[in-house]
């Protein structure tokens, strides 16, 4: 009896293991599919035009996922998607659209690539400086001693700008958000990694569209059999507003943390200011006003190169 109630929990976490990873890669193939289909269905359309019609059929490829999270209660992993669709335009770029590029562009690529990856991996395992309230150093105190110590502490952390990521259950020191495409926050001592990383998808996925764009222009200026292959023609238009849609988000994300940076101020902390008692300055309530107003303040601004200073320096 204890061995049949054993073997469905083995094959239930088995599944529950791999669930993700095969959802979000059917996700991948089905985005881009449907993404593919754009230029299929609107070939008359400029390429501008195309880019909404694509960003719904993604967003649409999404809702999918969503649904089969309430539906079927299996759900896909965000790190696992992003994975896949990097892999899914690397081995596109290596087995159709590399013949039209020349050999130095394509070494580029390919390195751009394998460190892409590297980062990628780097990202997931990295520490973002998590905080943890050890009990070693209240030992042997009182229980009032204790609590007054452990307070003080904690001020001291907060002060320190240490929050909390709900998603991780963790204090992060210099915590700016939880990033689900990586799967793991971004805090003090791994921003630099992840803007780093970030410029790096911007970059690969730039020089993408070009090769792309270039593939396409010679199989149509040489009428070349790929031309023939319209699976292989729509998938080259797709996987190029596929990576287009990409860097229009990651570039404005991009600008909001040099924004961020430059004013020393975190993504959490601007969205949540009323949170955190230093972001508050109460200002003298005017004749015929009841109460004082609370305005945002920061109290880490240390002018722009100082705050850019502090950035790069911080361990």
């Amino acid at each position: 009896m204890s061995s049949r109630l054993h073997l469905p929990r083995h094959a239930s976490s088995r599944w529950e293991l791999l669930s993700p990873p095969l959802v979000s890669f059917l996700l991948v193939l089905l985005c881009q599919f449907a993404i593919a289909a754009v230029p299929r269905l609107f070939p008359s359309f400029p390429l501008f035009a195309m880019l909404p019609i694509a960003g719904v059929a993604m967003v649409a490829t999404l809702g999918t996922g969503r649904c089969c999270r309430r539906l079927l209660g299996i759900s896909g992993s965000a790190p696992a998607f992003v994975l896949f669709s990097t892999l899914f335009l690397w081995g596109f770029y290596i087995f159709v659209i590399r013949e039209a590029i020349p050999p130095l562009v394509d070494a580029t690529v390919n390195i751009q690539c394998v460190l892409l990856m590297f980062g990628f991996y780097r990202i997931l395992s990295s520490d973002p400086g998590v905080v943890t309230y050890g009990g070693s150093h209240v030992e042997g105190v009182g229980d009032c001693a204790s609590s007054e110590a452990k307070m003080q502490t904690q001020d001291a952390l907060q002060f320190k700008r240490v929050r909390y990521c709900q998603r991780c259950s963790a204090n992060i020191l210099g915590f700016d958000h939880h990033c689900p495409a990586f799967g793991n926050c971004v805090g003090r001592k791994n921003h630099r990694l992840f803007l780093a990383l970030l410029i790096g998808f911007i970059i690969n996925e730039a020089s993408y569209v070009s090769c792309s764009t270039w593939f396409i222009r010679e199989s149509l200026n040489k009428n070349t059999i790929k031309l023939k292959n319209h699976l292989l023609m729509d998938l080259a238009a797709g996987t190029l507003l596929f990576s287009l849609l990409q860097i229009l988000w990651q570039v404005i994300f991009l600008f909001w943390h040099i924004y961020c940076i430059c004013f020393n101020i975190k993504t959490d902390e601007w969205m949540n200011w009323k949170k955190y008692p230093e972001f508050q300055v109460a200002v003298l309530p005017h004749p015929g006003q009841p109460t004082s107003e609370v305005k945002f303040w920061n109290p880490y601004d240390k002018g722009v190169v100082g705050n850019i200073s502090d950035f790069l320096r911080s361990k």
